[in-house]
């Protein structure tokens, strides 16, 4: 075996290892291995620079050339901004804003990574494996929900007064997650040979009871069932359907949103409401700047408090105390926007919009073709994310360096 077949190897066999991993154990060894996404994003800075510096060529597509340098504009915006706030007296701790500007890259460069890899390994090869993998790990959460069910093994969450299934996840949210990524990892291997299988897949994430799985499942069965008629349909008439269709689910489930995101006073406010209320405040105070990484709404401005929520005199609201800080991180958009300013959050909108349409695009350009099945799982993964996102910080988590390293495995299938 030579040199270059065995480097092929090492680097699917190390993606493959890393998406389990990411996916199905890292609730279960988060203690132990709790930084290994910020260890994969640093790995993939590593392989971005390398391969820039040493072979002077970018192996992606022009739209992704423009998301990288969105990306890298949003990454100096957001130095600029912890610049800007020093100088008017608010100073926010170096390890803060390492670890957080980490955090919030690793899946995008984890990304391009992979795509400027796309030469050094099989990835049609590491999908095959994902797939047998995920099947067989799907039958061994069956056997332990029924285990669960009979006695009651695992904790649970009470959700429209039913008790909720999250096994050895943590949350009904990552159970949701992990089921989804086994569907999507399916759905090209399956839909033809076995579709009810898949719908046996979707109807055991459903038994998480999370409103935003529900959200999912929603768009894809239409996807499974009209996405072909829909796909031909002209761009702008495409993006209204959705738009409709998101709508339609806001007005289903109105009453939770308004739960989680409106609120009378401070004192009896859930955290993700005024988490989202200051970071339009935030936005205008510090316009056109933002406070910069590490400052709010992030992960990493509650492990080193940051000066923003005392700032602003919410640093007793629960959930976003300083010696219970458990509910700063579960949004995505109030991190973009305090952090990055309104021309951040317009960079990371831009960033998501062409992310979409590379996606779609490929599904459109495959109808009729074996690999259509490969790229619909891709935006439905990637519409999933944006569900996420909207009360989950998920695009600065491990799940979604899994769900970008699956993206760029299917990107990387594409005919040069």
């Amino acid at each position: 075996m030579n040199l270059k077949l065995k480097k092929g190897v090492l680097w699917g066999n190390g993606l493959l290892i890393s998406l389990l991993i990411l996916v199905f154990f890292y609730d279960v060894f988060s203690e132990a291995i709790g930084f290994y996404d910020e260890f994969l994003g640093l790995m993939g800075f590593v392989v971005i620079s390398t391969r820039i510096l040493f072979f002077g060529k970018i192996p992606i597509q022009k739209m992704e050339f423009y998301i990288l340098l969105l990306l890298f504009g949003i990454i100096i915006w957001g130095l600029i901004s912890n610049v800007y706030a020093s100088h008017i007296g608010y100073t926010t701790k170096p390890p803060a804003i390492f670890a957080d500007l980490v955090n919030f890259s690793k899946a995008f460069v984890v990304y391009f990574a992979v795509r400027f890899l796309r030469d050094s390994f099989d990835s049609g090869l590491v999908l095959d494996k994902l797939a047998f993998a995920s099947k067989y790990i799907f039958f061994v959460l069956v056997m332990l929900i029924i285990l669960d069910i009979s006695f009651r093994i695992y904790p649970r969450e009470k959700r429209f007064g039913l008790e909720a299934v999250e096994l050895f996840f943590k949350h009904t949210s990552r159970y949701a997650f992990a089921l989804t990524f086994i569907f999507l990892v399916l759905l090209p291997k399956y839909y033809k040979k076995n579709i009810g299988f898949l719908l046996f897949v979707l109807l055991v994430g459903s038994l998480s009871l999370r409103m935003k799985y529900f959200g999912f499942l929603f768009l894809t069965l239409i996807f499974l069932f009209y996405g072909k008629k829909l796909i031909k349909i002209p761009k702008t008439y495409f993006l209204w359907i959705m738009g409709i269709l998101v709508l339609l689910m806001v007005v289903i489930f109105r009453e939770k949103i308004e739960m989680y995101f409106s609120f009378e006073d401070i004192d009896n406010a859930w955290s993700r409401a005024i988490v989202l209320y200051y970071s339009f405040i935030i936005g205008n105070d510090f316009f056109p700047f933002g406070t910069g990484f590490g400052t709010y709404s992030s992960y990493y401005s509650g492990a080193y408090y940051s000066w923003v929520y005392d700032l602003y005199g919410i640093s007793n609201v629960y959930g976003i105390k300083r010696e219970y800080w458990n509910f700063i991180a579960d949004q995505y958009w109030p991190m973009v926007l305090g952090q990055f300013g309104y021309l951040g959050l317009m960079m990371m909108f831009a960033v998501t919009y062409s992310y979409f349409m590379i996606f779609l695009t490929k599904v459109k350009l495959s109808l009729g073709k074996p690999e259509y099945y490969l790229y619909l799982s891709v935006l439905l993964g990637f519409l999933m994310l944006l569900i996420d996102s909207t009360s989950d910080s998920i695009f600065s988590q491990q799940r979604a360096v899994a769900m970008f390293i699956y993206f760029a495995l299917a990107m990387n299938t594409t005919n040069k």
